[in-house]
């Protein structure tokens, strides 16, 4: 039996430039895919390793890879936290990708999809090394430093016009 090249996937979105988001699902291929890309830039740097408790967790997430001519080149993972409100994290784009414009890429994909779902508040937790990039795309740094991982973190905020007093 051969199977569809995308089924362990959503098509999501595609433009004619050859990008595409696409939701994919836990235990496919591909989400061991993005799994690798997640733990390649954020994990192994800092020489942490998945938790049993982790895996369990990302089972409740939703998890999407931005895709370049059929090559992963990004990720994020998004927590439902109620209506309207959604966290992003672990977000990731391939070390040969960086500084390319790709992350801004996957963050307007994934909040124009949310948006069409009707979430109208974003969350995150940045790294402080890279919460600039965050404010380019009109996140608002809200509360102290705290440290996650072992690196400072700063929580981060945006919120969909009409939406201001949420």
């Amino acid at each position: 039996m051969r199977v569809h090249p995308f089924a362990g996937m959503n098509r999501i979105s595609k433009d004619i430039d050859g990008w595409e988001l696409r939701e994919v699902f836990v235990e496919s291929l591909e989400y061991r895919e993005l799994l690798r890309l997640r733990f390649n830039e954020l994990r192994r740097p800092l020489d942490l390793e998945w938790t049993e408790a982790e895996g369990q967790a990302d089972k409740l997430d939703r998890h999407f890879g931005l895709y370049h001519e059929e090559v992963l080149v990004g990720s994020v993972v998004v927590v439902t936290l109620d209506p309207g409100f959604a966290k992003l994290r672990q977000i990731a784009v391939a070390k040969p990708q960086q500084g390319r414009g790709v992350g801004q890429r996957l963050m307007i994909a994934i909040e124009n999809l949310l948006a069409r779902e009707g979430v109208k508040r974003f969350e995150l937790n940045a790294r402080v090394d890279v919460a600039e990039f965050y404010d380019t795309l009109n996140y608002h740094r809200k509360g102290e430093i705290f440290e996650e991982i072992g690196l400072p973190h700063v929580k981060m905020i945006k919120l969909l016009r009409g939406n201001e007093s949420a």
